[in-house]
């Protein structure tokens, strides 16, 4: 390319990588004057903290299970959440709480339009607790914490409950209460002084080893003795005589000689 300049390549620039301060008809971009207000561009509808649905959701269900025996209706409950009249979310609200599925803890009363927590169990007081034991089909326990999710006074009601034989109450080694069963006080009968006098004269071994020593030189067998599994000696299988190939003339049978008890 002899016909190029040699200083040609210097007369052309790069284009420069920082935007023109110029727009395509030529005019200048004005800069905004000082102290004048910026420009707010358009922003999300719900850009304050806890004001999404299902976050109000949860604050109506912690409202309603702090006061699990009281029914609110629907205005208090906005109010208490604040959210105002004309709201979309009111009609929003109004249907996830009147939903019936697992995940709603809301009940509604739909005669008198007003709403309460909905604990694990239905259960409130000990008189329900009672009823509930009495008319299950098995004698299976409740746990402390799942009635306590509607119940906040549960563990010194049960107390009381124990105190007159109502209840039996398994507790942790805190003195916890952990679970709780049915119990009938009228089967509850005193025993006697002198039984238990010599109930109580019987010593037990401090050490585990002696105690089993001593039901094993009386015959009887202790619960920590490890298990003995018998097996049954194993004999000798018999050979079995194995017919190779697919049978056939199956209907000639009766007329044909079996030669295989002469193979080798």
């Amino acid at each position: 390319m002899s016909f190029l300049k040699a200083n040609s390549a210097s007369h052309i620039k790069a284009p420069s990588p920082t935007p023109s301060n110029t727009s395509t008809n030529g005019a200048k971009r004005k800069r905004p004057a000082d102290g004048a207000p910026a420009v707010v561009y358009s922003q999300p509808q719900d850009v304050g903290t806890g004001e999404h649905v299902y976050t109000r959701l949860t604050y109506a269900t912690d409202h309603l299970r702090a006061h699990p025996t009281e029914w609110m209706s629907f205005d208090d409950i906005m109010a208490f959440l604040n959210v105002a009249p004309g709201n979309i979310q009111r009609e929003q609200l109004r249907a996830l709480m009147r939903a019936d599925n697992v995940g709603n803890r809301i009940s509604w009363n739909a005669r008198e339009e007003t709403y309460r927590y909905k604990p694990k169990l239905n259960i409130r007081n000990a008189a329900q607790l009672k009823g509930y034991l009495q008319n299950q089909k098995s004698a299976q326990g409740l746990a402390i914490k799942d009635l306590k999710d509607g119940w906040a006074t549960v563990a010194d009601d049960i107390k009381l409950m124990e105190d007159k034989k109502e209840v039996l109450v398994k507790r942790t080694k805190d003195g916890v209460p952990k679970t709780v069963w049915d119990n009938d006080p009228s089967l509850m009968y005193p025993m006697d002084a002198e039984f238990m006098n010599e109930w109580h004269k019987i010593a037990i071994p401090p050490n585990p080893d002696d105690l089993r020593n001593t039901l094993l030189n009386v015959g009887l067998t202790a619960a920590s003795q490890p298990r003995q599994i018998v097996t049954a000696p194993k004999g000798k299988k018999k050979r079995t005589i194995r017919r190779g190939g697919k049978q056939t003339n199956t209907h000639m049978a009766h007329i044909l000689k079996d030669f295989s008890g002469m193979r080798s």
